[in-house]
């Protein structure tokens, strides 16, 4: 029993660490890890979601066991986070608890995302797609695709290399938007293609779930994926000064 409750202990904690570092807000964690336990038959069991942590306590009859475990990424990947609920609902008292965490445990598997080509593709088109509707024109369309396609690859390339997300966000938006202030430097609409390619960059689902934390009482961790969400925004704008300086403008609108 000991072993059991060891080891649906350590499910629990697996499917809340994939679901809040794929982007699952907190209440969602939540929900997912005590509707785990429930179809476990645990019935006792206290969840403390942290920014970067989970706790979980379970009690079963005489025993009482908690554990912690740390969600080091912060990435987002809604695909994955409806394949661990999936997971969930198909959890019941007969499912093999080794055979679960070690799938679990499967990240790779569990977070597979689009190839990394067709991601870089539809960012740029993306990109390129709002120009036209803040009012750009074909060429103005090219150039936003050409800069945010290569500011999303330098992305990818600095944070495989584990560089500080926050100085890969400053360093990424400067070359988007220094490209793209480049090759529209002659024409009126060079504000469009500078602001629409480092569109890819904006923290909009940090934003959106520290609204979503606040309204449901989650104070703590709507306050620091605000913050994060806060700090990405200054990098951006820390990247594009820098650009806009060396490109020579000095109003920006």
């Amino acid at each position: 029993m000991n072993t059991q409750i060891q080891t649906t202990a350590k499910i629990l904690l697996q499917i809340g660490k994939l679901l809040l570092q794929h982007g699952a807000e907190t209440e969602v964690v939540e929900i997912g890890i005590k509707r785990a336990a429930k179809n476990l038959e645990y019935e006792t069991i206290e969840v403390l979601v942290l920014p970067y942590t989970i706790m979980v306590s379970i009690t079963n009859d005489a025993q009482c066991i908690t554990k912690m475990q740390r969600a080091e990424r912060q990435d987002v990947n809604f695909t994955a986070v409806d394949i661990v609920e999936k997971i969930i609902a198909n959890i019941n008292v007969e499912t093999n608890l080794d055979e679960l965490l070690t799938r679990l445990h499967d990240e790779q598997n569990l977070s597979t995302m689009y190839p990394y080509q067709l991601r870089r593709l539809m960012a740029g088109l993306g990109c390129a797609s709002f120009s036209l509707l803040f009012g750009g024109d074909a060429y103005i369309f090219i150039v936003t695709f050409l800069a945010s396609f290569i500011g999303f690859s330098l992305n990818t390339m600095l944070l495989k290399r584990f560089f500080n997300p926050f100085l890969v966000v400053i360093a990424v938006s400067f070359t988007t938007a220094l490209i793209a202030g480049l090759l529209t430097f002659s024409t009126v609409d060079s504000n469009i293609a500078i602001s629409s390619s480092i569109l890819f960059l904006v923290p909009s689902v940090a934003f959106i779930n520290s609204v979503n934390d606040f309204i449901k009482r989650h104070y703590t961790n709507g306050l620091t994926r605000g913050i994060r969400g806060v700090m990405i925004s200054f990098a951006i704008a820390i990247g594009m000064f820098m650009a806009l300086h060396i490109l020579g403008i000095e109003r920006f609108i």
